[in-house]
């Protein structure tokens, strides 16, 4: 069963922060710079935040991203997407998200639902597919 696209996210970062090899594990940041959203979320801008990632053994990125989404309506929208990416020896890619909106406004299609992501792994940008988890 296919669920609706309720929003495309495309997350602008910068160049990652490597960590290196810590006490306990390999660890990661990547800054979030800006971006874009539209779609029936709304459409609007990505503001500032960042990805926290930690990479194992096999190759996959464990992904903790917080930022947040000004829509043109003006509202205030929280962010928190927790995935994992890998890159198969095919060159396959699995890129998925869990992610929950939080916001202030009346909302219920955002703060009572969660939602899944399928992503793609660009140069400087990240794009995320968005759509509630049925």
């Amino acid at each position: 069963m296919s669920a609706e696209v309720f929003a495309q996210i495309e997350v602008e970062v910068a160049d990652i922060v490597d960590f290196g090899k810590t006490a306990i594990g390999h660890r990661r940041m990547v800054p979030i710079t800006g971006g874009r959203v539209s779609g029936v979320m709304g459409h609007g801008v990505v503001l500032p935040g960042t990805d926290w990632q930690w990479i194992h053994s096999d190759g996959t990125v464990s992904l903790d991203a917080h930022y947040a989404l000004q829509l043109d309506s003006g509202e205030l929208v929280e962010v928190e997407s927790r995935g994992i990416r890998h890159v198969a020896e095919d060159g396959n890619v699995y890129f998925r998200t869990s992610i929950r909106f939080t916001t202030s406004a009346d909302r219920p299609d955002i703060n009572q639902r969660l939602f899944a992501a399928t992503g793609a792994r660009l140069a400087n940008q990240v794009v995320l597919e968005v759509s509630p988890v049925l």
